[in-house]
């Protein structure tokens, strides 16, 4: 059964919700916020019960037809009252010479860092993923609409579900769910009407001048939400197990007040002080009503004790417990509301995301099953970094268990190892002599409080202009983070600013009457510079239109000009051109964003005009030989040669109806010859949304899993945006249609050209020279077969040019 509660019009988002909103759009990489958990099984899956299944969990719970919006000033929820969704499929039948291991977990890492359009329902995808024989589910929600504890929640229903569908009957739930829409509803009300009042007057008091403490950085990177990240997992000693179960029996604290003492006494023994503030995210979960919430409640706590080297372990353990019994008895406010309270130093200090943050997760992610099926859960996928440093600690048959996602931009691995370790020798050593001085423990990690000197600021110096809105906009940032920007290109956030900062640094530039700022956009890109071009209107010097004209090589010699395959570039011609005589003049057409092969004739044709050049032959392999044609019928007086490679010719061709999966098989073909790839894993792909078609993105990102897992990696994205050229351009080709003819001499190399073809091409040009190579379509400008090429365009034009 659905979830019942009232959904008629927009809800308000939770304070967390709406700070994790603003947290995505300035985030460099904003799979940052994805939370996957990639899970393996130990035998092959129904898809269709699991389909089934996830459309069940799917109509049953708000938080999975929940879409975020801003409107107004206002972050606010959507919940679409039916979205139809399917299991996404990755498969991929024969991984050759990859490590199979490598690359399930290549796939992970590509599912996890897709991202998310918050605007858009559902927030969370299921992924049915085999290599070989080799099964996962891969299940990647958007944070903002779930926590841990809720997949959790919704991993035991999804058990249950599954197993209903695969026994052909109607799953039965004990009890409708508890809207999140009520939850959001409640906390609103508990805003307005100051019910947290008397605990930001706890919070205000307990962070009075504190500073965040964190481990000294090994790099300049800049502490940026979505900077570059990675993940170590640690299993503790026996021996730090035997400690933390000891120190809890004496001091009646539970596993993660001690962990959080263990981490106080490293970080304040590494150089940190005596001062020591963490962030501890927490469940917020208080009533039996809330734990069976599934949806986001999670908190952010701020945590602060004094660890001095005459304390006792047991000293700094029991001022862990007794501040965690605090810290939740006021949990309930969230983080961003007892930033708002804070005094703008302090804000400064701690920052609107803690630097280190720690959490403990229990028993989630144990005793997991689909079913019949046991499901165990891998190390997580990430490749994005919240803060620093953020570790998640869980019990699992005895023993425990830790992952830090950190910032490889600002820390090496062994920093971390090292961290880990210091840990657990506090935890095994306190363990065992609770009484022991807190000077005599050594550890190997530094730390330190606060954030340091951001490198970006150093690496943006530069002049600032001296118009009126310029001094405006530093005048607004000058009074908001203590000085002025180092140059028109510093990041706002890497240098103290916070979301609410940008929100007043915003409002004081906002002139009344005068051209809005859309602060998404800025954003993207927070510098004084974005924020000058937009309440200006008109940057000071407008890009001009990049030049589509690239050459490739000088020469006095003939001028051959080359025109770009479907998604291709010009260095797909780079064997054909070392080829070619020393003395040829080589240059080339680039460009994807051309709808149809006329306007790209048009545009290409307009910068060679811009640059004053006339090429005496123009020619392209596959789309580009259609280009090339296009571009010589559209000339008047004498015409260039053409030279034709494997170009279908202009007849236009009927489209299959599953036409893209088509295309980018032959994409990645191509893209795998380019990349010197022979025989690699191929992967079969199927989207999560029904009635959306191909999903491409998901396609690309398997793609690139399969070439990082035989050692050429390539950015998804950039194959995602290549495969859109690609498949732009292949649509380009089939409705082409010319009948010429173009009176002037070709030549026509074909692969796989049909003769009937051949003909096709004779019927629309001047005088033709055909020329068979043997060769794939997409082995035509490789070597050998580029040097018969360029052998056969040489003799071409020499012979021409002796009859003219």
């Amino acid at each position: 059964m659905a979830d019942r509660g009232e959904v008629a019009g927009p809800v308000p988002a939770t304070a967390m919700q709406e700070a994790l909103w603003w947290v995505h759009q300035r985030a460099r990489n904003r799979s940052v916020y994805n939370l996957t958990w990639r899970l393996a099984t130990d035998r092959p899956l129904d898809r269709a019960a699991l389909r089934d299944a996830w459309q069940s969990l799917v109509d049953r719970h708000e938080t999975l037809r929940t879409s975020i919006h801003r409107r107004d000033g206002r972050v606010e929820l959507d919940v679409a009252a039916r979205l139809p969704v399917d299991v996404a499929r990755i498969e991929i039948d024969d991984p050759g010479s990859a490590d199979p291991a490598t690359l399930l977990r290549l796939l992970a890492e590509e599912l996890q860092e897709r991202e998310f359009a918050l605007d858009s329902a559902p927030l969370a995808r299921l992924t049915h993923v085999r290599v070989g024989a080799v099964h996962e589910l891969v299940l990647t929600v958007h944070h903002v609409v779930l926590d841990g504890w809720a997949i959790q929640l919704l991993m035991g229903e999804l058990s249950q579900a599954y197993a209903a569908a695969g026994a052909g009957r109607p799953v039965s739930w004990p009890a409708d769910p508890v809207p999140f829409s009520t939850y959001a509803r409640e906390h609103a009300a508990a805003r307005a009407d100051d019910r947290w009042a008397q605990s930001l007057r706890y919070w205000r008091n307990t962070l009075a001048d504190a500073t965040a403490a964190t481990l000294e950085p090994d790099l300049p990177g800049e502490l940026a939400s979505g900077a570059p990240g990675a993940i170590v997992r640690y299993g503790f000693s026996a021996d730090a197990a035997t400690g933390i179960a000891a120190l809890a029996k004496v001091t009646f604290g539970t596993p993660f007040a001690i962990v959080l003492a263990a981490a106080q006494i490293v970080l304040a023994r590494g150089g940190a002080g005596s001062d020591v503030t963490l962030g501890v995210v927490v469940a917020n979960r208080m009533t039996a009503r809330d734990q069976a919430l599934v949806g986001y409640t999670a908190n952010l706590c701020t945590v602060r004790a004094g660890v001095r080297d005459t304390d006792t372990v047991l000293d700094v353990v029991g001022r862990a417990r007794d501040g965690m019994w605090a810290m939740l008895t006021h949990q309930a406010v969230p983080y961003p509301v007892v930033f708002e309270a804070l005094p703008s130093d302090t804000q400064t200090a701690l920052g609107d995301t803690a630097p280190l943050l720690l959490s403990y997760l229990g028993p989630i992610g144990n005793d997991l099953r689909l079913g019949d099926v046991p499901v165990r859960l891998l190390p997580s996928p990430n490749r994005a970094a919240r803060a620093d440093l953020a570790m998640s600690t869980w019990e699992t048959d005895g023993e425990y268990l830790a992952e830090i996602e950190f910032n490889t931009s600002r820390y090496r691995p062994d920093t971390v190892l090292r961290f880990l370790h210091d840990l657990d020798a506090v935890l095994a050593d306190g363990g065992a002599e609770p009484a022991r001085a807190v000077g005599s423990l050594a550890v190997g990690s530094r730390a330190r409080t606060g954030r340091g000197v951001p490198a970006g600021a150093a690496a943006h110096a530069a002049p600032l202009p001296q118009t009126a809105v310029w001094r405006q906009v530093v005048a607004a940032w000058t009074e908001l983070l203590g000085g002025p920007p180092a140059g028109p290109d510093v990041n706002f956030f890497a240098v103290g600013g916070n979301s609410l900062r940008a929100l007043q640094f915003v409002g004081a530039v906002q002139p009344a009457g005068g051209p809005a700022v859309d602060i998404v956009r800025w954003l993207g890109e927070p510098t004084p510079r974005r924020l000058v071009d937009q309440l200006t209107d008109d940057p000071a010097e407008p890009a001009a239109e990049p030049s589509t004209l690239v050459r490739l090589r000088d020469g006095t010699g003939p001028h051959l000009h080359l025109l770009p395959g479907a998604g291709g570039s010009p260095r797909d011609y780079q064997d054909l051109v070392a080829a070619l005589p020393g003395d040829w003049l080589v240059t080339a057409s680039t460009g994807t964003e051309f709808a149809d092969v006329p306007a790209m004739a048009r545009a290409f044709q307009a910068d060679l005009a811009a640059a004053g050049l006339a090429p005496d032959v123009l020619g392209g392999w596959s789309m580009g030989g259609q280009i090339a044609y296009q571009m010589a019928a559209d000339r008047t007086g004498r015409r260039p040669l053409l030279v034709l490679l494997d170009s279908a010719p202009p007849t236009g061709y009927p489209q299959p109806g599953d036409a893209a999966r088509h295309r980018f098989a032959e994409f990645v073909e191509s893209v795998q010859r380019s990349s010197g790839v022979r025989r690699g894993p191929r992967a079969a792909t199927t989207g999560d949304r029904p009635d959306a078609g191909f999903d491409g993105d998901l396609a690309s990102g398997a793609l690139a899993a399969c070439l990082a897992g035989v050692g050429h990696p390539v950015p998804a994205r950039l194959l995602a945006q290549r495969w859109r050229g690609y498949e732009r351009h292949s649509r380009a080709v089939a409705s082409y249609v010319h009948t010429g003819p173009v009176d002037t001499p070709a030549l026509v190399v074909a692969a796989e050209l049909l003769d009937a073809q051949l003909t096709q091409w004779a019927e629309r040009l001047g005088p033709t020279r055909s020329l068979r190579v043997t060769a794939d379509h997409h082995a035509v400008l490789g070597a050998p077969v580029a040097v018969e090429i360029a052998e056969a365009i040489t003799d071409f034009v020499r012979v021409v040019e002796t009859q003219v």
